[in-house]
């Protein structure tokens, strides 16, 4: 599981927390491919999926956007997009 140059370029913004729970993410994914919910199947069964960490000390809570790619063999994926996820802020 790969993170792309313009999720990298977010997680810079966001901070080393963040970049830290992106990259544990990232070696969970490469163990448990489908992490969240499944959003769209696209060209060739391309799977896009959304996924949520929690927030934490110097970490807002976090939207993960990555897509899975099953064939060809082996599997294989990235991270697309990391925001914050406010959804679960009580003051919104």
């Amino acid at each position: 599981m790969e993170i792309t140059h313009t999720a990298r370029k977010r997680l810079e913004l966001l901070g080393s927390t963040a970049q830290a729970v992106v990259e544990d993410l990232r070696a969970e994914l490469e163990r448990a491919h489908h992490l969240g919910r499944r959003v769209r199947v696209i060209d060739q069964g391309a799977e896009v999926w959304v996924t949520r960490t929690e927030a934490r000390p110097g970490c807002p809570a976090l939207s993960v956007t990555y897509v899975f790619l099953p064939h060809p063999p082996p599997p294989t994926g990235a991270i697309v997009s990391v925001v914050p996820d406010d959804a679960g802020n009580e003051d919104v």
